[in-house]
């Protein structure tokens, strides 16, 4: 992973990827020490791997697998509002399955943004549960205002899905590259 990012990196720096230096917020969330460096978050999942940079703001990405099959009452219970967690309940199975993803990785790709982790923030990211693409309702204090926020629902293969989560900077445009092995 570590040479994924250097690799992906170190061109919008003009230097190698090994002249590259990290440092880590006081909760974990690395970031470049290098003047102007552009803000960068990764996430991993079997059979994928998803990096955002942003020259401006703060970006944080969600990759997961489409065909996860979770316990969805019980974990909405635990990790989303008791709003989110009914408009789930009141779903069937299968669209209760997919419409949890989305949100997980709305809810996910937000909490890295911010640099707070997921625990104790999940709840307070509400979004819209019947949007395909994030709709924020509400966000943790910390976050500010939800006019600070752009996302947008990536399909980077046929088997996931993920959102990026801008904030403080200009709506989307996102760029796709694929790596290749040699």
């Amino acid at each position: 992973m570590d040479r994924l990012l250097r690799s992906a990196l170190a061109p919008l720096l003009d230097c190698s990827p090994a002249a590259l230096a990290f440092g880590r917020e006081s909760r974990g969330r690395p970031f470049l020490r290098h003047p102007l460096a552009p803000d960068f978050n990764l996430s991993d999942t079997v059979g994928g791997t998803l990096i955002a940079i942003c020259s401006a703001g703060r970006v944080g990405v969600d990759l997961e697998r489409n065909d996860r099959r979770l316990p969805v009452a019980k974990l909405a219970a635990r990790w989303y509002s008791a709003e989110e967690a009914a408009a789930l309940q009141a779903l069937e199975a299968e669209a209760a399955r997919q419409a949890f993803l989305r949100l997980w990785t709305a809810k996910e790709a937000s909490c890295k943004a911010t640099g707070t982790g997921i625990f104790g923030y999940l709840r307070d990211w509400r979004f819209a549960v019947d949007a395909e693409q994030p709709r924020l309702l509400a966000a943790p204090e910390a976050a500010g205002s939800n006019d600070r926020w752009h996302f947008q629902r990536l399909s980077p293969s046929m088997e996931h899905t993920a959102v990026i989560a801008l904030r403080d900077a200009p709506p989307l445009a996102v760029s796709a590259y694929q790596l290749l092995a040699s």
